[in-house]
């Protein structure tokens, strides 16, 4: 009976024990998270577009990261891409650090800081990398304010636009929304590193975004050694899907077969001389492509844009294709690079490119500039070169006229604005750099700029070629311009 009692006594003890010890358990292991987290903080220079030569407001940006192993913080580049001066702080501390960017990969909206006091590690913890999550997985992300943890669940793999690098990118979706003061957070399974939310679009309102650990470790090999990250490869090929089978019969397909076809190759893309038009897709790495232009993975995985498996590579890699030809069943290795875009979002949206002559402000058209007016008041030309404009032998940038700074020199002509330039005194112009040299040999006494632009504004834009060097004088010190080019133009 003694032997009775005692036993149960034990267990009654054993039992209140576990429930005083567990919730500790639990603490202490979301306090070690934590000690993987910090806040950034950056004071930012935003860049004007549209008068590029002048210093934009200052902003500041907190947001989060994360320790990862080599002394380093692994944050979004959206947080810190402009920023002049950025401090990072551990979990639990009042003290700042000063941090630098060390490593910068737009396209990928990931970046790495260095902190040079070696204090600031000390009692930190560096994440473990884990494996790749599925559908259904729980997720926690440990982040915000208060450096809070809250729990979700992944609801699958998706390509989404990144706001940052304006591309897509494979990114991890959850089936709650995440708040943006979290972006740049690590995201846990297990208690190891699988990702860090961002912002992107092209999902599921009331969903959040993550950028998964495989492109986090993509982009780690990018930048290893010492390398400057080289950007996104891609297959430089515009292709079509293939679901109505008269079309699918029209290119060769027979039976089961599935792909898509290849409607153009891009001139300046990875696969000149390799791919042709009329090429059917049928696989990438040896996973099959539907009809729709999707691949399956494994069997854990829903289907994904083949675009998925080319955004793990790197520049110069190769990535095998299968195809069909003429019908014919062929194999190729085609080594990827990144693709020049005619109206890029420009990598270095610090340094803006222009020149000014005769109060003529020239800017190269690209993304940047476009979101710094109203889309909706943007000319439908400009909007077309935007979505299907490709670079040729004949243009490398679309060069605009944006704007006109008023002076006697250039009367009649205040309101051109957003003119396509094609030829300066009859020279072609590929190019910004084109201009420096075609202002330099005038069409005798005159200064010819033409455009195509008969149905809107004009053809012609002409300045007397001898006052406008002073012309260019008064109106740089009139509107306090302090160079007349961008530096990459000197």
């Amino acid at each position: 009976m003694r032997n009775h009692l005692n036993n149960r006594l034990i267990k009654i003890l054993m039992a209140l024990f576990t429930l005083a010890f567990l919730p500790a358990c639990k603490w202490g292991k979301e306090k070690d998270l934590k000690k993987s987290v910090v806040k950034v903080f950056t004071t930012t220079q935003n860049v004007d577009f549209y008068e590029p030569w002048k210093p934009g407001a200052e902003a500041h940006l907190q947001g989060c990261g994360t320790l990862v192993p080599g002394n380093r913080v692994l944050t979004t580049a959206h947080l810190v891409n402009k920023g002049n001066y950025i401090e990072v702080q551990k979990f639990g501390e009042t003290k700042r650090y000063v941090a630098k960017v060390e490593k910068l990969g737009y396209d990928q909206d990931l970046a790495l800081l260095t902190v040079e006091d070696k204090d600031f590690f000390k009692d930190a913890e560096t994440v473990e990398y884990g494996e790749l999550p599925h559908a259904g997985d729980k997720v926690k992300i440990v982040g915000g304010d208060e450096l809070s943890i809250k729990e979700d669940t992944i609801s699958g793999l998706d390509m989404v636009w990144t706001w940052e690098g304006s591309t897509f990118l494979p990114a991890l979706i959850t089936n709650g929304d995440i708040d943006n003061k979290v972006n740049g957070c690590p995201v846990f399974k297990d208690g190891k590193f699988v990702g860090l939310p961002f912002d992107s679009w092209h999902k599921v309102e009331k969903t959040g975004s993550i950028i998964p650990v495989n492109m986090v470790r993509r982009f780690l090999r990018a930048t290893e050694d010492g390398r400057v990250y080289g950007g996104m490869p891609d297959l430089g090929v515009y292709a079509q899907e293939l679901e109505n089978p008269a079309i699918r019969d029209y290119y060769g397909l027979t039976g089961e077969q599935t792909g898509i076809v290849v409607t153009k190759v891009l001139e300046e893309g990875a696969s000149v001389g390799l791919l042709r038009e009329g090429d059917v897709l049928t696989a990438v790495d040896g996973h099959a492509i539907d009809n729709d232009g999707y691949i399956t993975l494994d069997k854990k995985s829903e289907r994904i844009q083949a675009d998925y498996l080319i955004a793990f590579y790197l520049p110069g890699e190769q990535i095998s294709l299968d195809l069909l030809r003429d019908g014919k069943p062929m194999k190729l290795k085609v080594p990827l690079k990144t693709l020049p875009t005619l109206v890029p979002y420009r990598a270095d949206n610090r340094h803006p490119t222009y020149f000014v002559y005769a109060g003529l402000v020239f800017v190269p058209l690209t993304y940047n500039y476009m979101q710094s007016a109203d889309w909706k008041n943007m000319k439908p030309s400009l909007k077309d070169l935007y979505n299907h404009g490709v670079i040729t032998a004949e243009r490398k940038q679309v060069v605009l006229i944006s704007h006109v700074l008023p002076h006697d020199i250039n009367t009649g002509y205040d309101k051109a604005s957003n003119l396509i330039v094609d030829k300066v005194n009859g020279r072609p112009i590929k190019e910004m750099k084109d201009l420096v040299a075609a202002f330099a040999a005038p069409q005798g006494n005159y200064q010819v700029i033409e455009m195509d632009e008969h149905a809107w504004y004009g053809s012609r834009i002409v300045l007397d070629a001898k006052k406008a060097p002073r012309a260019n004088e008064e109106i740089m010190a009139l509107f306090k311009i302090p160079a007349d080019r961008s530096q990459d133009l000197k």
